[in-house]
């Protein structure tokens, strides 16, 4: 219950007067000439990019290099400063925050869980469609939820602990992954989303979400550089700038920084 009066309560961070809906015939991201401070530390740096709808983009970098900020700009996280990002034809920060929300999935290195069931730490990303039980069965079907359900007492209606602390980190991940897939986004953006998983159960994902991917504009930061070797489009970001973009033949082809990244992984 309140949880449910939370749900319900306004945006207040974020001013809606004058703003527009989400644009139902997008076609790209356009991020044109973007920079981002710190205070005195220059973050990103004239980062100019092209998603095309239903296109998937890795993004890599060493830690600092402006990954994070990225995101958390295309997740409308410090106002006034999305004027450099397009939907389609309208501007980031004239899209009402809540109707962006509703067509964003995220995926975060740590998934934030509450002592709920395990179906409704699922089904609190989409809550109009609570009782659909065949995009929740997709949910579980994706994400490998599946795999453990059956050391949990009470099945998908087990109590998981505050901060899910009756999951290991690999299952926390799994839920935030089926969480993302319940809320059936039209963009899905995954920071290192199998970074606490075993090689195995990393494969598993990875294989599952190349089906959903095909429904969504995807955008990946990975660390893990094989999760991202069949995405469309590879950049690099150092320093805040773009200094490789391509796919990852071509990219391995080139034999500069991806491909100094990839083989130091290798060995």
């Amino acid at each position: 219950g309140r949880l449910t009066e939370l749900l319900d309560e306004k945006l207040v961070i974020d001013s809606e007067e004058g703003k527009v809906s989400f644009p139902a015939d997008w076609n790209s991201i356009k991020i044109d000439n973007l920079s981002f401070n710190y205070g005195d530390n220059k973050v990103l740096d004239g980062i100019s990019i092209e998603i095309k709808r239903g296109e998937k983009v890795g993004i890599v970098g060493l830690s600092g290099a402006g990954k994070s900020t990225l995101f958390k700009i295309l997740l409308k996280e410090h106002e006034g400063q999305d004027d450099n990002i397009q939907i389609g034809n309208v501007r980031l920060n004239q899209i009402k925050k809540a109707d962006y929300v509703k067509k964003v999935a995220t995926v975060l290195q740590d998934t934030e869980v509450f002592n709920l069931s395990l179906k409704n730490n699922i089904t609190i990303s989409n809550y109009s469609e609570r009782n659909n039980d065949e995009l929740f069965n997709k949910a579980m079907e994706v994400s490998h939820v599946n795999d453990f359900i059956s050391k949990l007492p009470d099945g998908v209606e087990s109590l998981i602990g505050e901060k899910g602390i009756k999951l290991s980190g690999g299952e926390r991940q799994r839920l935030g992954i089926a969480r993302a897939v319940f809320k059936n986004p039209e963009i899905l953006f995954l920071d290192e989303a199998t970074s606490h998983l075993d090689v195995e159960s990393e494969q598993k994902i990875q294989d599952s979400l190349k089906h959903f991917f095909k429904n969504v504009t995807a955008v990946v930061i990975a660390h893990r550089l094989s999760t991202i070797k069949e995405m469309d489009k590879i950049i690099v970001l150092e320093d805040g700038k773009i200094i490789e973009t391509g796919t990852f033949d071509e990219l391995h082809k080139l034999d500069k920084r991806f491909r100094e990244f990839w083989d130091k992984q290798k060995l």
